[in-house]
């Protein structure tokens, strides 16, 4: 059975296996390990749970941007282990983590994908994100970025 549930402190392991197996450059273990401590309830997992220990198949991870006059959630990374994608896990489980942000006030949600990365593109269109701008030489590769965004109100 599949749960998504906050991350706990023994996921640490298995996320930063994933995360190295899915981006170029992954994000460390300390940068799980602080947003874990700063946003607990923004930072999901999904575990299989049918054995005795639970293996995580992905995670998301927010935070809010409260600096305007409205709240702003920003996806800052989302990875499905490679042999559990394209099974709808990342689907359930971003759907999950824009409803945590809705439910903390968000207005909207942004998030950056590589101009390369072609399937992200069609998963976060799927999922009613859209192209809002695109950020020169984002990554540290000098490749761009596509700025998406999901408005919130329109949903209400």
């Amino acid at each position: 059975m599949i749960r998504i549930r906050p991350i706990q402190r023994q996921d640490f392991e298995q996320l930063t296996q994933i995360e190295f197996e899915s981006f170029t450059d992954p994000y460390p273990k300390e940068l799980f390990q602080f947003l874990a401590g700063t946003q607990p309830d923004q930072f999901l997992v999904a575990v299989d749970t049918k054995n005795e220990t639970e293996s995580i198949l992905g995670y998301a991870v927010a935070d809010i941007d409260r600096r305007k006059q409205s709240k702003v959630g920003h996806i800052l990374s989302i990875a499905i282990g490679k042999k559990y994608q394209r099974r709808g896990f990342g689907s359930r489980l971003l759907s999950k983590l824009i409803n945590v942000l809705k439910s903390k006030g968000c207005t909207g949600v942004v998030l950056e994908v590589r101009v390369s990365n072609n399937v992200a593109h069609s998963f976060y269109q799927k999922l009613g994100f859209r192209e809002v701008k695109r950020s020169r030489r984002f990554y540290d590769d000098d490749e761009d970025a596509l700025i998406m965004a999901l408005n919130l109100e329109e949903e209400l």
